[in-house]
């Protein structure tokens, strides 16, 4: 099948390496193919209803280097496709990467699955299940 825009979903977990990886041969054999490396910045608030959590010294300069070092992983790896480039997201994963993908006619999303387990699933939610569930256009999940 011919794709004219794929996202990839990227946090650094290795599933999600490998669904960049995967993401790329898939660019690499349709060379006019746009390929858009999505990271979402989901931080939650650090104060509920007038309680605060006095975070370290430097706690955020940390989650900023580590977002840069997660970024710059990525642009090594697609600085020699022509049509790719990296999309910093905000807000609630899986919504922040349906409404990228939507309002950018992506046909195709690519992401790895953490595996949390049934209970865990259950529990927490899954990104790649809410995406799989939501989303108007094919979803790959790559193990």
């Amino acid at each position: 099948m011919k794709y004219h825009h794929i996202l990839v979903a990227y946090d650094g977990s290795e599933t999600s390496k490998k669904a960049l990886a995967h993401a790329i041969k898939i660019v690499e054999n349709q060379p006019i193919c746009k390929l858009t490396v999505a990271h979402v910045l989901n931080r939650p608030p650090y104060a509920i209803a007038s309680y605060g959590l006095v975070l370290p010294e430097g706690y955020q300069e940390k989650i900023q280097e580590y977002e840069n070092a997660l970024m710059q992983q990525a642009t090594e790896q697609i600085q020699n496709l022509p049509y790719a480039k990296i999309a910093m997201l905000k807000g609630n994963p899986a919504s922040a990467i349906l409404d990228h993908a939507n309002e950018n006619a992506c046909d195709l999303i690519v992401m790895g699955n953490r595996g949390l387990g049934a209970i865990k699933e259950w529990m927490l939610g899954s990104v790649s299940h809410h995406v799989v569930q939501q989303a108007r256009m094919p979803v790959l999940i790559v193990k």
